[in-house]
C-alpha cells in the first residue's frame, strides 16, 4: 500500500474515531412572559368570598447539556417563576425549580443519576409546576421538595432488561404552613427493582418490586410500603403502545406517643371523651391533676395498585391516556391512597399552528394516619392554542378550570382563567470537541 494510502486511511479512521467520540456542550436559553386572568386565585368557596385578580408571570429558563454520543450525557435545568397579582398582593411568588440528570453507558449496563429541588408556593396550580397541596388552603405556604435518585439498568441480553434504582426525598413548610395549615415536614428513602422480557415481537413480561420507607418526625408518624407489580407492554404499532400494571401493597405503619387516656392522679386512667371535649387530655380535671397516658399504635393496611396508560401518535396527532391507584406520603403526616386519570390530546394543524386538551380528574384518601385535612377531589380542564411566529418566538392562549372538593368538610371550589403567553427560545450556544 502506498504512503498516500496510508494517510487517507489514517486521516479517515481519525475523523470517524473523532466524530463517534466528540463531546457536545451546549446551553439553551428562554424566556416566558405570561398574563392571565383568574376568578378565584385562592381557590377558594363561594361562602368564603373568591378574589380575582389580573396576574403577571416572568418565567425564565436555561439548560445546560453535554453528550458524547453512545458514552455519556448530562444535562442541568434551572427555572424561575415570578408571578405578581395585581389585586391579591399577599398571594405572589417567586418559585424556583432545578433538576439535574446524568447519564454513563457501556454495551450491558447504564448507570444514571438524578437529581431535583423545587421551591414553589400553593397557589401555583400550573400544571408542569403544581404544588400538591393547591387550593387546600387560603393561606400563602411555602413548599420546599429535595430528591435524588440514582440507577442501574443492566441489559442481560437482547431481549431482557434488570433495573435497580434508588430514592431519597426530603420534604419541608414555611413556619405558616406548620402553624396554621398543619403541614408537615417529612423525608422518605425507597428502593425499586424491575425486570421485564420481550416475550414476542409485540408483548414484553415483567414485574416491580419496590420498598419505601416515610417518617415525619414532628407527628411520630412512620410507614412502610411494599408493592409488587406484574408489568405488561403491549406495542401495537410502531406509533402505539399499550401498558398495564397490576399488583399488590402491604402498608404497615406506626403511630408514636399517642394519648389513648387520661391519668387522673389517684383515680387512675380514664376515657378521653370523659375529662375533655377536645381530645386531648387537659392539666386538670375538677382539680385533679392529669397525665397522658401515651401508646405506640401500629396500623395496616393491604390494597391493589394499578397503573395503566396507552399512547399513541402521527405526523399530526398524539394521544395519552393514563389511569393509576397507588399510596403516596400525605402532607399532613400520615399515608394517603391516590386514584387518578388524565387525557392529553395534542393536534398540530400546520407547521405554525398546534393545538392541546387536557383533561384531568384524581381523588385522595387518608389509609393511615390521624390528619385526613387534605383529602380531595379534584378535576381540572386545560385547553390552548399555539402559534410559532417564527424559529424563536412563540404565541400561545390557555383556558384552564379547575374545580375540586375538601373531602372533611365537603368545600366546593371553583376557579376559571385565562392566559396569554409569550416564548422566546434563544438559539442554543454549542461548542464540540
Amino acid at each position: 500500500m502506498s504512503f498516500k494510502k496510508v494517510v487517507f486511511h489514517t486521516l479517515v479512521l481519525s475523523v470517524c474515531y473523532g466524530h463517534v467520540n466528540a463531546a457536545e456542550w451546549k446551553i439553551e436559553p428562554s424566556l416566558g412572559l405570561s398574563t392571565q386572568y383568574n376568578d378565584n386565585v385562592r381557590m377558594r368557596t363561594e361562602a368564603n368570598n373568591p378574589e380575582s385578580s389580573i396576574g403577571y408571570t416572568v418565567d425564565p429558563r436555561v439548560n445546560f447539556a453535554a453528550e458524547e454520543q453512545g458514552l455519556w450525557n448530562m444535562s442541568l435545568n434551572a427555572r424561575g417563576k415570578l408571578t405578581r397579582f395585581q389585586d391579591i398582593e399577599d398571594a405572589d411568588s417567586e418559585n424556583v425549580f432545578i433538576s439535574f440528570d446524568a447519564v454513563r453507558q457501556t454495551e450491558r449496563f447504564v448507570l444514571s443519576l438524578k437529581g431535583s429541588y423545587s421551591d414553589n408556593t400553593n397557589f401555583d396550580t400550573d400544571f408542569d409546576t403544581k404544588n400538591i397541596d393547591s387550593g387546600l388552603f387560603d393561606d400563602k405556604t411555602v413548599r420546599i421538595n429535595k430528591s435524588v435518585s440514582p440507577s442501574l439498568r443492566w441489559n442481560s441480553s437482547q431481549s431482557s432488561v434488570v433495573i435497580f434504582s434508588l430514592s431519597a426525598t426530603e420534604t419541608s413548610y414555611d413556619e405558616l404552613g406548620i402553624s396554621s395549615s398543619n403541614l408537615r415536614d417529612s423525608k422518605g428513602e425507597s428502593a425499586t427493582i424491575q425486570a421485564y422480557w420481550q416475550m414476542y415481537e409485540k408483548h414484553t413480561l415483567g414485574y416491580t418490586i419496590s420498598y419505601s420507607k416515610n417518617e415525619t418526625p414532628d407527628v411520630g408518624f412512620s410507614s412502610d410500603t411494599t408493592v409488587l407489580n406484574l408489568d405488561y407492554t403491549y406495542k401495537l404499532s410502531p406509533q402505539s403502545e399499550l401498558k398495564l400494571s397490576v399488583g399488590g401493597r402491604r402498608l404497615d405503619s406506626l403511630t408514636s406517643n399517642v394519648a389513648v387516656a387520661c391519668d387522673l392522679e389517684g383515680f387512675g386512667p380514664a376515657p378521653i371523651e370523659e375529662v375533655s371535649n377536645t381530645g386531648v387530655c387537659p392539666d386538670s380535671f375538677l382539680g385533679i391533676p392529669v397525665t397522658p397516658i401515651l401508646e405506640d399504635i401500629p396500623g395496616n393496611d393491604d390494597g391493589t395498585v394499578v397503573n395503566l396508560s396507552y399512547s399513541t401518535s402521527s405526523e399530526k396527532i398524539s394521544q395519552r391516556f393514563g389511569a393509576s391507584r397507588n399510596v403516596i406520603p400525605s402532607s399532613t403526616g400520615g399515608v394517603q391512597e391516590l386514584q387518578s386519570a388524565s387525557y392529553n390530546f395534542n393536534f398540530t394543524s400546520t407547521e405554525r399552528l398546534s393545538s392541546a386538551l387536557l383533561l384531568d380528574a384524581s381523588e385522595t384518601k387518608t389509609i393511615s394516619g390521624v390528619d385526613s385535612t387534605n383529602d380531595r377531589s379534584q378535576y381540572r380542564i386545560e385547553s390552548s392554542v399555539a402559534y410559532k411566529i417564527d424559529r424563536n418566538w412563540r404565541l400561545s392562549f390557555r383556558y384552564r378550570y379547575i374545580e375540586q372538593n375538601i373531602t372533611d368538610i365537603d368545600a366546593d371550589s371553583k376557579s376559571n382563567a385565562v392566559f396569554v403567553n409569550l416564548t422566546l427560545n434563544w438559539p442554543k450556544l454549542a461548542t464540540t470537541y
